[in-house]
């Protein structure tokens, strides 16, 4: 197969991760990539450019991107394509109208379409709405569509007209089995105990509930939140009203995500809306104990209904601290055998080999 997968850009985000760790298993199973970006820039261009070859789009605006999107499903005359974000299905469905040429189109699906993702103000629900229209044209147009997690595929029966046929289900390519290492056992937490949490630093991460839930969490413990993002200086003033300047840090990106939780006591997912939340499988992976809120969709069906770690309410800093606080008070909170037990179940190989049976076309859910 000749894959060409479209993106808006290769920044910090869980959908450029785990499409990076799908091309190189693929890659590895003897199939051609290669990545359309509307601007080539982000963390993660040189790990791109490095796995193989990148085309940018629309460097000089959005009006380029369907014309010379076409010119290249010409030129390099792919047999799939494979797409992410429901606004660049659209153009990329345009390009390929234009293009003249016929691959099969896949469609991924990383979050919901629950009114949870609108952004606060009129901007914010005028975008939620065109995407819920870019979604609906999407589905209708789009060989198959991949959900990262039955959640979201529930979500997409329910909200669109669309064959349940159709959308199928793959986790998202988290770990090789490099990663799946048992954690190395020890008598306790750090002095002071430490708490990691990942994520691009936007409104749906959570990241302010998460301080304000700080406030709450008795002494002593250390925060450091992981990655980059439009909020970064609002989050930073945030930490400096609360008086938590010398315990919550900023750390920046990370190219090394499972190392940084490996040193963690506890794991804190404080976001809105998850599609999947693919931090939550290196946190399995790398055993510490986990708190996440029972945002949509991702996190009760990973954490098996709070089995492998603490579901507390969404948006609310009062659950959040006491589910933190009582991380803090144990040990650990589930067998971290299990935990990597669970882990395994979302390995690189097993979504490479359900992503290849999609792209052919005999993928069933």
């Amino acid at each position: 197969m000749k894959i060409l997968f479209v993106l808006p850009r290769m920044v910090t985000g869980g959908v450029e991760r785990v499409t990076l760790r799908l091309v190189a298993g693929l890659q590895a199973r003897g199939h051609e990539c290669a990545f359309a970006l509307r601007r080539a820039y982000g963390e993660f261009l040189p790990e791109a450019e490095a796995l193989c070859p990148v085309f940018e789009v629309a460097a000089g605006g959005l009006h380029q991107f369907v014309p010379k999107l076409a010119q290249l499903i010409q030129s390099w005359q792919p047999s799939h394509i494979v797409t992410a974000f429901a606004d660049v299905g659209v153009l990329t469905h345009l390009a390929i109208k234009q293009s003249g040429h016929k691959p099969y189109w896949v469609h991924g699906v990383h979050g919901t379409h629950d009114a949870v993702t609108a952004t606060p103000g009129i901007k914010g629900r005028l975008r939620y709405q065109l995407d819920q229209y870019f979604a609906a044209w999407v589905y209708k147009k789009a060989g198959k569509v991949v959900a990262v997690s039955d959640g979201v595929r529930a979500d997409i029966l329910q909200c669109f007209t669309v064959d349940a046929s159709q959308v199928v289900t793959i986790y998202n390519p988290v770990l090789d089995d490099s990663q799946l290492i048992p954690k190395n056992s020890t008598t306790g937490f750090a002095t002071p105990p430490k708490i990691v949490a990942l994520g691009r630093l936007t409104r749906q991460k959570g990241f302010d509930i998460l301080i304000e839930a700080m406030r709450q969490v008795p002494q002593p413990w250390r925060l450091e939140i992981w990655g980059d993002g439009e909020d970064k200086s609002v989050l930073q003033t945030q930490i400096e009203a609360c008086g938590l300047q010398d315990h919550i840090r900023l750390c920046g990106h990370t190219s090394q995500p499972l190392d940084m939780l490996r040193q963690a006591d506890v794991f804190v997912l404080s976001s809105r809306y998850e599609g999947f939340g693919l931090v939550l499988v290196e946190a399995l992976a790398a055993g510490c104990s986990i708190v996440a809120t029972d945002c949509p969709h991702g996190p009760r069906e990973i954490l098996e209904n709070g089995r492998y770690g603490l579901l507390v309410g969404n948006e609310n800093p009062q659950a959040l601290a006491a589910g933190i606080s009582q991380a803090l008070s144990q040990a650990q909170l589930s067998n971290v055998v299990e935990m990597l037990e669970r882990a395994q179940e979302f390995s690189v190989n097993s979504a490479v080999f359900n992503w290849e049976k999609t792209l052919d076309g005999t993928h069933e859910k």
